[in-house]
């Protein structure tokens, strides 16, 4: 397990994961000032169409790294070219499927979307955010060689860098009042630039991946993807439906309302799962090269991810509303204190499943769980069709809990356990209900702490600030203790920590 690998891979994902959010929450406080919140919901409304469209490139990318991580442990480069080479004319051939379908959609999106913006207006931006997506698909293939082979840091420098960019570009496109077009161009452009960047960056780390020489026919990344595509959609219809089911059931207004609980919420999830993420492909390594410890190690991973949906699923519950009715300043923005709760209870899920879902994929049982998906899809849509026209916005949420809590939580632990480990997942829930009570107790007295001091930090956003400081270190340091004092593999990953940095 290159441990050096995943800690730059950490390192640069930290950052970029709390300097982006940063501006990202002054962009969206000018978007809705200067264009409404009906144009904020439009942009987050074409955003989830498009991760449907998108589909397959986080599927492509587990699929083939999956491949990856044994030809690239024993140096056998002329396998990996096989797999690369038969890999990429299937990323071609569905980019060009992807820009035909988005083309196609374009024209049909502005009846289902309510706005003052004139049919041809709308027909425009869509297109113009989904054009660089299909175009992705062409330059794919060599970054996900580098992320498989533990080296994301040198892409993800780059990457970033982009993103950070076209933060700071569009707050100034808002503040100089331009058109909004400007701003859709500017997300446009980000994303094709990097997809190009990185591919050039990893072509000449690895310039034999272009070399066809012997190339025999693998049809084992094709096999592959056409599991881990279901449970990427099994993804989107639980993560990206809600803004277009409340497109269809509520108004844009309500998607931009939701929109901004849901970027606080995904804001805190990218900084703490880069922290848990970044182990994944030296896990999916470790697989490959010292399976009989694999357990040990699935423990540290396992107290890692609870312990930090635990500090971050207390602050998102006890903060949120207060945050957000600073952050826009508007009143109608304030949603039922039992919206954060469950929040924050998908927010610590989405956190702590990551060690089981890294452990199934690594190991290849993302085509025995690909049952799981289909329920999950189900659920979450019937669900979320059924609750939001009685309960709105919390029905949406309600959804999702009872998604992730009952039909996925049940199914991929038994999967991991009896397939990997070997042995009975029973175990599994005991640790989890020990965790969740002390989430529970934790979040309690966090907010009831906050409460006390509420009519303090409502004074200024400045106070704020301090409060949330104040309850954060507070939130941290117990957590911390009682995870250190109470189970022994995460004092271990305390220490392998340690012990990385002080070589380092």
């Amino acid at each position: 397990m290159r441990t050096k690998y995943t800690l730059y891979n950490l390192i640069v994902n930290v950052i970029s994961s709390v300097l982006v959010p940063v501006l990202g929450f002054i962009k969206v406080r000018l978007f809705i000032d200067l264009y409404g919140s009906e144009i904020n919901g439009l942009q987050l409304f074409f955003a989830q169409v498009i991760m449907y469209l998108n589909i397959f490139e986080l599927s492509y990318s587990l699929a083939f790294r999956q491949l990856l991580f044994k030809p690239l442990a024993e140096n056998n480069f002329d396998e990996v070219r096989s797999i690369y080479h038969n890999a990429r004319k299937v990323f071609r051939f569905t980019g060009t499927i992807f820009l035909a379908a988005g083309f196609l959609i374009s024209f049909i999106l502005p009846w289902f979307s309510d706005t003052a913006v004139n049919y041809e207006t709308t027909v425009l931006y869509f297109m113009i955010l989904c054009l660089p997506y299909g175009l992705s698909y062409y330059l794919m293939g060599p970054n996900f060689v580098i992320m498989a082979d533990q080296k994301e840091y040198k892409i993800s420098i780059w990457i970033q860098s982009f993103v950070f960019l076209r933060a700071v570009l569009m707050i100034l496109a808002i503040m100089l009042k331009m058109p909004v077009v400007v701003v859709f161009i500017i997300e446009s452009a980000q994303v094709f630039f990097s997809n190009f960047v990185a591919r050039k960056i990893a072509l000449k780390n690895y310039p034999w991946l272009e070399d066809v020489s012997g190339i025999k026919e693998d049809k084992r990344f094709i096999e592959n993807a056409k599991y881990t595509t279901v449970h990427r959609l099994a993804t989107i219809a639980n993560n990206n439906t809600d803004n277009i089911v409340i497109t269809a059931f509520l108004n844009l207004t309500s998607v931009s309302i939701y929109g901004a609980y849901s970027y606080l919420t995904e804001a805190v999830l990218k900084i703490i799962n880069s922290v848990v993420t970044a182990p994944m492909n030296s896990f999916g390594n470790l697989y490959t090269e010292r399976k009989e410890k694999s357990y040990d190690i699935f423990l540290e991973f396992f107290n890692l991810s609870n312990y930090l949906a635990t500090i971050i699923g207390v602050c998102v519950f006890t903060i949120m509303n207060d945050f957000v009715l600073l952050w826009t300043g508007k009143q109608e923005y304030l949603l039922p204190t039992i919206a954060a709760f469950l929040f924050a209870l998908n927010t610590y899920y989405l956190t702590q499943r990551e060690c089981i879902v890294t452990t199934r994929d690594a190991n290849g049982l993302f085509k025995e769980s690909k049952n799981n998906a289909y329920c999950m899809a189900a659920s979450k849509i019937v669900l979320s069709i059924i609750l939001i026209q009685k309960y709105g916005i919390v029905g949406i949420l309600l959804a999702t809990s009872l998604t992730y809590w009952i039909v996925d939580f049940f199914y991929n632990p038994v999967l991991v356990y009896r397939r990997v480990f070997k042995q009975n997942s029973m175990s599994y829930y005991q640790m989890m209900a020990l965790r969740v009570v002390i989430a529970m107790a934790v979040g309690c007295v966090a907010y009831a702490g906050w409460q006390y001091i509420h009519a303090w930090v409502s004074v200024s956003f400045v106070h704020f600030l301090l409060g949330g400081m104040m309850l954060g270190c507070s939130v941290l340091i117990v957590v911390t203790v009682i995870y250190y004092v109470s189970f022994s593999s995460f004092r271990k990953i305390i220490r392998r920590f340690l012990n990385v940095l002080i070589k380092q």
